[in-house]
């Protein structure tokens, strides 16, 4: 990083000053294109950086399958008037785990629209498909 940093004030003080923050945007920008993408590095074998990464095998979670769409992720959380949140398509939906549950901390495993709830000690409380119509995901849905 610090030969990176190096190397970008060389290029920005071999050019007179910017005189807007947008003029200094653009600099670095072209400055980041050509050190990534044109300029090859010793270090890499004489390879740009962009062409060693495209390289590498990528990490991915192993024993599962690959998707093109949906979502997965895990949400740790607390049960609050009998429900939790959960930000589906960029809004908040609630969802409906019971009253009997109130201040249970719940873990929330989401695929795509497919959401399992369960204590954290591991007992299953509740499985749903978010209904993206609806913001309330009562107990029936």
């Amino acid at each position: 990083m610090e030969r990176f940093h190096q190397t970008e004030k060389k290029f920005l003080k071999a050019k007179a000053r910017s005189r807007s923050i947008p003029a200094l945007q653009e600099r670095l920008d072209v400055f980041s294109e050509y050190y990534n993408v044109v300029r090859p590095h010793r270090a890499k074998r004489r390879r740009t950086p962009q062409a060693a990464f495209d390289e590498r095998v990528k990490a991915q979670p192993s024993g599962l399958p690959i998707r093109d769409a949906g979502e997965f992720r895990i949400r740790f959380d607390r049960v609050n008037n009998g429900k939790v949140t959960l930000r589906y398509e960029g809004k908040l939906r609630h969802l409906g785990i019971g009253r009997a549950h109130n201040g249970k901390r719940v873990v929330l495993l989401v695929d795509d629209r497919d959401v399992r709830v369960h204590s954290v000690h591991g007992k299953f409380l509740r499985e749903l498909r978010i209904d993206p119509d609806k913001i309330y995901q009562g107990q029936s849905a």
